[in-house]
């Protein structure tokens, strides 16, 4: 905590990714939330040297369509001190979808 300086200065990323979501209230109007997830962040730093143009649909495949075709995604949400009636997702927890045990009478 209190050793050496970083080397080099983590490098900020030039988006702000956000979810467009309804919950469960019937009177939901819906929601937008940026995301502030250090996996989703790394993913953008790491693919966009690797894929050039091309990290932009592996991107949104994974993060979009991947979350929600495949996963059964939920959010961490949590507030910034200077913000705190501004909610922001912090982080992500996606296990696999798995099929439901069906009754057997």
């Amino acid at each position: 905590m209190f050793g050496s300086l970083p080397k080099e200065e983590l490098e900020k990323i030039p988006f702000k990714f956000m979810y467009d979501f309804h919950c469960d209230d019937s009177g939901c109007q819906g929601h937008s939330m940026m995301c502030t997830d250090w996996e989703m962040a790394e993913t953008y730093r790491k693919w966009s040297s690797e894929y050039g143009d091309g990290w932009k649909q592996a991107f949104l495949d994974r993060w979009e369509s991947e979350m929600i075709n495949l996963n059964d995604t939920h959010f961490y949400v949590g507030t910034l001190s200077d913000h705190p009636k501004a909610w922001i997702i912090v982080g992500l927890f996606f296990p696999r979808k798995e099929p439901q045990a069906r009754l057997l009478w």
